[in-house]
Formats: structure tokens, C-alpha cells, sequence
């Protein structure tokens, strides 16, 4: 009887120190954006959009900032924490972790500051075609890869919007009165239009020509790049209230992104436009999650970071219908050092399977330069693949369903 007490408790306790699930992480791809950057306007630009002055930032226009390199070293870290949790990443285990980055000054620096994070020690290398080059996965088009037809582009574009883009944009006025109350500081908009001020409602919708494959004109493309230097600056901490602004607040800031964010479905998540911009990057994409051939790096690395652009993450998200929302963002917003994360897991039943989710730290994360760890970790939420995707919690798509789907989008029709 003894004898058979002391097994019973062996037993009991072997079977509490094993692990509740027998998962097992395989590969991961982070594909985010670049950190927190300068605006790209100059402030007396920006100021001809506002009634009050604009920050000023201590770096080039475009490039990271110093905040903003801390911010993606804290992402990095809490990836790094993370998956060496989950047993992906070893202290010292320099080829583990490979980075490749677009080829601007941000993207760069971003690459630099996850692959400090991720791998200390290890001074790896900041993988990048070079500045001044196309870059395939990013520029497809400039890089002569894809020959795409803009006409069609055009047609694509103007069929979402019944053929119409300024009863498109004329749907959207409640949320234009919003910002230009905002930026011209008025009660409530439209403000009157002042001397040397640009409103809001003064951009014309339209087609425009130049490097876009599909670039549009209007209240929501004026807004798109006014909006994202608010929000820049907002995250670089930059102190709007001392420059005389009022009513900017997390609120006000997510009401702002409407249009943004509508400019931005429009012009890179329509399917033609996506596939033309996208289809090599998903190609890739794809390759490097299962490990073939065309991988982006070693196909044996463990995690891969891809530093991009916003751009990037919202075409790969129309061309592979992929939707996503974190609280105080807008529908399908990509925030700075915000990410798609790719994690390729062996199931307890020996299926493989890839899940996606959509991650990047809060409006509050961001300004207040939150640590990041398991109790304070950033938002994150599941992301459904169309034509993969499953019931599961996290929306498991089988290996080869999600190599399927990725060739089904690159290669389907108009």
C-alpha cells in the first residue's frame, strides 16, 4: 500500500511539473513598422494646417528619433522576453535572430534597435539592399519586378467608391468639421478660412499623378499626412498644450485618424493595388515562415524582424483581407513600431499551424515610454486570414492552407 502511495505521488507530481500543452514554437516573423520618426513636413508647412505652432523635432525630416529608437528597443525586449519564455531563443544564440530592413534611415535605425534587443551582445548585422537602391519587398514597381497597370489601378480604386470620390469624401464630413476644429481651433468646424491657412475642407478629391500607384486627392489625403505628424509628435512627448493647443487629448487623437485611415483603405488595401505592392513581400512572407528556399535570411533562423513601412503592413493586410482593431486606433491603423507577428507552432496533435496577430503599444504606451514585460505587456489582438483561417481562438491556419492562401492572393485576378 505504501508502495503504491509513493508511485501515486511520483505520478501526481510528474504530472503537475509537465507542461499544460506540448506546442511548440518553430518560427516567428515580425513584420512592423518603423519607430517613431520626424514629420515629414517641415513645421511652417504643418503650421499653414493649424491655428497654433507645431513641435519641433531635433532630427532630419523622416528620420527616428531618439524616442522613438527606445520605443522599438522596449518591443524588441519584450519579444526577446517573450519568446525565450517559449523556449524559441537562447541567451547567446547570435544566428537565432536575423533582421532586414527597407532602405531609409528609419527603417534602418528600427532594424538596429530590435536586433540590439533581440540578441544582446551579439552585434548582428542590419540586413538591407542599401540606401539609394529598390528594394523588391517594399518597392516592387520602382525594382521593376511588377509591371502594373495604372489605369486599371484607377478603375480598381474608383469601383470602391461607386465611381465617385467626392460623394465618397462628402460622406465623411462630420469627421472633417472634427479635425478642422481641432487643427484651426474653432468651437466646431468648418472654421473660417484665415490668411495663408490650408482647411481641411479646401483639398479637392480627385486622381493625382506621380509615384503613387493609385494616389488620390482630397479632405482625406490632406488629413492622412497632417494627422500622422500629430501623431508622431504625440509620441515623441512633445508638450502641444505649451504651444497654446487645446482639446488634444488620446480622444481627440483616435477621433482624428478617421480619415486617415480611410485615405489609406482606399489607395493600398483595394485587391489590385495590394496584390501589385504586396504580392512579392507575401511571397517571401511565406516562404520564410515555412523555411524554403526563398526565405528572408537563414531558413534556420528563429525569428526574422522585417522593418517597413506603414504602407507595407496595410497592403499585405488588403491583399490578404486581413483585418485588425486595438483599442483607441482606428480600424486596420498601423501605429508606430506597430507589428504583424507571424508564429509558425507544432500542435500538441502534430499539425502545424501559423498564427497571426496584430501588436504595438497604446497611444499611453507610446508618449508615456511605458517598460514593457508579461504584466504590462503592449495591445495585441488574433488576426483572421481569409480562406485559411479556423474557429480557434487564435484563427490557426493549417501550414499549407496558409501557403495556399498567400498563392490564391498573389495570383488570382482583378
Amino acid at each position: 500500500m505504501r508502495l503504491f502511495l509513493r508511485i501515486a505521488s511520483v505520478a501526481i507530481a510528474v504530472a503537475s511539473a509537465a507542461p499544460a500543452s506540448a506546442e511548440t514554437l518553430e518560427k516567428v516573423v515580425i513584420l512592423s513598422r518603423h519607430g517613431v520618426r520626424a514629420a515629414m513636413s517641415s513645421p511652417e508647412k504643418l503650421e499653414e494646417a493649424s491655428a497654433r505652432p507645431w513641435p519641433r523635432f531635433e532630427v532630419p525630416a523622416g528620420h527616428l528619433t531618439a524616442r522613438g529608437e527606445t520605443l522599438i528597443a522596449r518591443m524588441g525586449d519584450y519579444y526577446r522576453q517573450s519568446y525565450s519564455a517559449m523556449g524559441l531563443l537562447k541567451a547567446g544564440d547570435c544566428s537565432a535572430v536575423y533582421t532586414w530592413a527597407n532602405v531609409t534611415q528609419r527603417t534602418i535605425a528600427t532594424g538596429r534597435a530590435y536586433a540590439d534587443a533581440l540578441a544582446p551582445g551579439c552585434a548582428l548585422a542590419v540586413n538591407t539592399v542599401g540606401e539609394g537602391n529598390n528594394d523588391p519587398m517594399f518597392e516592387p514597381v520602382k525594382a521593376g519586378i511588377v509591371t502594373p497597370d495604372p489605369a486599371l489601378a484607377r478603375a480598381a480604386v474608383a469601383g470602391r467608391v461607386g465611381g465617385d470620390l467626392s460623394a465618397w469624401s462628402a460622406s465623411h464630413r462630420q469627421e472633417a468639421e472634427q479635425l478642422d476644429a481641432l487643427l484651426m481651433q474653432c468651437a466646431k468646424g468648418p472654421c473660417p478660412a484665415a490668411p495663408g491657412k490650408r482647411r481641411v475642407f479646401d483639398a479637392k478629391p480627385g486622381f493625382v499623378d506621380g509615384e503613387e500607384l493609385a494616389g488620390v486627392s482630397g479632405p482625406e489625403a490632406f488629413a492622412s499626412g497632417v494627422t500622422e505628424s500629430l501623431l508622431m509628435a504625440w509620441a515623441d512627448g512633445r508638450d502641444f498644450a505649451g504651444l497654446g493647443w487645446k482639446g488634444l487629448d488620446e480622444e481627440a487623437l483616435t477621433r482624428s485618424f478617421f480619415l486617415h485611415q480611410a485615405e489609406f483603405d482606399l489607395r493600398l488595401r483595394t485587391p489590385y493595388v495590394a496584390r501589385v505592392l504586396a504580392g512579392h513581400l507575401a511571397d517571401r512572407l511565406a516562404a520564410t515562415i515555412a523555411g524554403g528556399p526563398k526565405s528572408i535570411g537563414p531558413a534556420d533562423a528563429k525569428l526574422v524582424v522585417i522593418a517597413g513601412h506603414d504602407g507595407t503592413l496595410a497592403s499585405l493586410g488588403g491583399l490578404l483581407r486581413m483585418e485588425w482593431r486595438l483599442p483607441g486606433y482606428q480600424p486596420n491603423q498601423i501605429q508606430p513600431g506597430a507589428a504583424l507577428v507571424f508564429e509558425r507552432w507544432k500542435r500538441d496533435d502534430g499539425v502545424r499551424v501559423v498564427r497571426v496577430r496584430f501588436t504595438g503599444q497604446s497611444l499611453s504606451q507610446l508618449r508615456n515610454m511605458t517598460a514593457l514585460d508579461a504584466k504590462t505587456p503592449p495591445l495585441s489582438a488574433p488576426v483572421f486570414v481569409q480562406g485559411c483561417g479556423t474557429a480557434t481562438p487564435s484563427f490557426d491556419c493549417r501550414a499549407e492552407d496558409f501557403d495556399a492562401a498567400v498563392r490564391s492572393a498573389t495570383r488570382m485576378g482583378n
